[in-house]
């Protein structure tokens, strides 16, 4: 039985994180025994979740449990030739690497986002430490996003950086059901929970209204959320 180090459900999700939702997406497509175990705390190898607990040792990483689950036989990108394969991973760091940046700007730095994030990630922390640990992680991710660059754009440009994303996710998609041809793939893993997070924010944003303006993403979101995701009651179920 693999292990799965995560964060817990939350906002309607597997996991508030978009990275543990991918993971299980993963292990849910490669057909192994999997469990997930609730962290509070970026308890990993790299100090971030998830982290995969396997007979190999502990794997920290979304895209290394990926390689890890393909070196053990599983089709994470059934029927791909080179040029496929390269387009996918292209697509996953498209959206790992720049869409991610507007989600976490939407749940972190904007004060409406945070109201809500807040209390979803650190409610359940004693009260000493929920005073004061919330907002010194808040004002260490604002602080990257600033750095990166990505929250100095006005608010127009980054638009425009993020409807470009979703303008190329959705001329990759086409008319087929997922990204890459009539099967799911890793791709799809990793791109769903990030627009489903996207699209499942309860405060209304021009990023939010941008996804929800695109009819073929919405529809694939439902798709791979009925398809690729684990029940969450029955993650709710697991002990922590």
């Amino acid at each position: 039985m693999l292990i799965l180090r995560s964060f817990r459900p939350g906002g309607g999700e597997p996991s508030y994180s978009p990275f543990c939702v991918k993971a299980m997406c993963l292990l849910e497509m490669s057909g192994m025994d999997w469990r997930p175990r609730w962290e509070t705390m970026p308890n990993g190898p790299y100090r971030h979740l998830p982290a995969l607990e396997t007979p190999d040792g502990v794997i920290g990483d979304s895209n290394l449990i990926l390689s890890w689950l393909e070196a053990q036989g599983a089709p994470m990108f059934p029927g791909f030739d080179a040029t496929a394969r390269a387009m996918a991973h292209m697509t996953i760091r498209t959206v790992e690497e720049s869409l991610r940046h507007a989600l976490t700007t939407q749940r972190w730095v904007d004060d409406a986002g945070w109201h809500h994030t807040k209390p979803t990630l650190f409610g359940a922390m004693p009260a000493p430490v929920r005073a004061v640990l919330p907002e010194l992680f808040r004002g260490k991710v604002r602080k990257g996003l600033h750095w990166q660059g990505f929250t100095r754009l006005s608010e127009s440009d980054r638009m425009a950086w993020v409807g470009a994303d979703l303008d190329a996710l959705e001329g990759v998609l086409g008319d087929g059901d997922w990204l890459f041809g009539d099967r799911p793939s890793a791709a799809d893993c990793a791109a769903v929970p990030f627009l489903s997070m996207m699209n499942g924010h309860p405060v209304d944003t021009p990023l939010r209204r941008a996804l929800r303006s695109r009819g073929r993403l919405m529809d694939y979101v439902a798709r791979g959320r009925s398809q690729l995701y684990p029940e969450v009651s029955s993650l709710l179920s697991v002990a922590a």
